[in-house]
């Protein structure tokens, strides 16, 4: 479903009714969004929902059935009729880098500043070369670069022109784990440090999170929630955003109320009361808990605890830097928890389940 919510006040670059299909299949339906002026958005969603169908449509680089893109109030895309891409004051961080092996870096970033005087292009090369930390690769190929050195190359190409808006297609994916995370940071610094309007793809909520001012998630070609990562990950209107944003293990329960005034869910797990955020759409009959394990800890086996359940160990898994203790709790659900050390199987435990990890969603 498409949503409208947290729209800004003040529309920078927006698309209305958004609709593409190849054949049968349709790839976006009525995709409708809103930007502000130097904000960051990411869309998340996982593949084939239509999140790098929508990026290249806003880049011009494919057009859509229906609908329009409009930037500073200008009409750039309706239905099939298009601005074409270099005219758009947009620039693409592709996924693949896209650099021309047989340019030097200097000269692949100074590409789209032949119209500036000699002097001043090479001042910008350079400020970009300082910018993106790679001075010392500026006389290199790109066969000579490593694969972080080569997207902050791409990134340098992108911004040197000064557009109005950056789009970034999954430009992390190709990179190990420890240089992904390295480089969430550096986007974070860098973003705040251009004060561009940026509109970023990834599949990894997290690495959204890291820099996003809002999160745009996509499923099945449609949008499903707009909102700040916190809000997003606080409060999900959907199960599939709540297994998103890490609800990740449900209880079956019994006697739900819900007091939305209050924002407070109550219910009953074999006879255990329970308290619990409800989402904002969430009713009397939702008919289960949803639970983030990563936020579950034990409880001490003499002492009461609100949103206590009592359980045996039936399995524990090390994970690299954690156990993963599953926990019997009855009526057959096991309930992860992520902890330090490992636990014997059989062994009796508390649950503790925290009011902010605990959210009652409609189902």
């Amino acid at each position: 479903m498409s949503s409208n919510l947290n729209t800004p006040s003040k529309a920078f670059l927006s698309c209305h009714s958004i609709n593409r299909s190849i054949g049968k299949q349709h790839i976006l339906k009525n995709v409708s969004f809103t930007l502000e002026e130097g904000q960051v958005y990411c869309i998340v969603g996982p593949s084939g929902s239509g999140k790098s169908s929508l990026l290249k449509i806003v880049a011009g680089i494919d057009a859509p059935d229906s609908g329009t893109v409009e930037l500073r109030d200008n009409v750039i895309t309706k239905g099939p009729k298009m601005t074409p891409p270099e005219q758009r004051q947009m620039n693409m961080v592709f996924q693949d880098y896209a650099l021309w092996p047989h340019m030097k870096v200097k000269d692949i970033i100074g590409y789209g500043l032949n119209k500036m005087s000699k002097d001043v292009r090479a001042y910008r090369v350079q400020e970009m070369l300082e910018l993106l930390q790679i001075s010392q690769y500026a006389e290199r190929y790109p066969r000579e670069l490593s694969g972080g050195q080569a997207q902050r190359v791409s990134i340098a190409r992108a911004i040197a022109t000064n557009p109005d808006v950056l789009l970034f297609d999954e430009p992390l994916s190709n990179l190990d784990i420890q240089l992904r995370a390295e480089m969430r940071s550096e986007f974070s610094k860098l973003f705040k440090r251009l004060n561009k309007t940026v509109l970023y793809v990834t599949h990894d909520p997290l690495e959204a999170c890291a820099f996003a001012d809002k999160i745009i998630v996509m499923k099945d070609g449609e949008i499903e929630q707009i909102d700040s990562p916190q809000a997003l990950f606080s409060a999900p209107n959907s199960p599939w955003i709540a297994s998103l944003a890490g609800f990740d293990c449900k209880l079956p329960l019994e006697n739900v109320h819900i007091d939305h005034q209050a924002k407070l869910a109550s219910a009953y797990f074999l006879g255990q009361y329970i308290s619990a955020k409800p989402s904002c759409d969430a009713n009397g009959t939702s008919k289960h808990l949803w639970l983030r394990s990563s936020g579950l800890s034990f409880a001490s086996l003499s002492e009461k605890v609100e949103n206590t359940l009592s359980g045996r160990v039936v399995k524990s898994n090390f994970e690299g830097s954690h156990w993963r203790i599953d926990i019997d709790v009855g009526s057959e659900v096991n309930i992860p928890i992520q902890h330090q050390q490992y636990l014997e199987t059989g062994s009796k435990v508390n649950v503790h389940m925290p009011f902010e990890h605990c959210l009652l969603i409609n189902e």
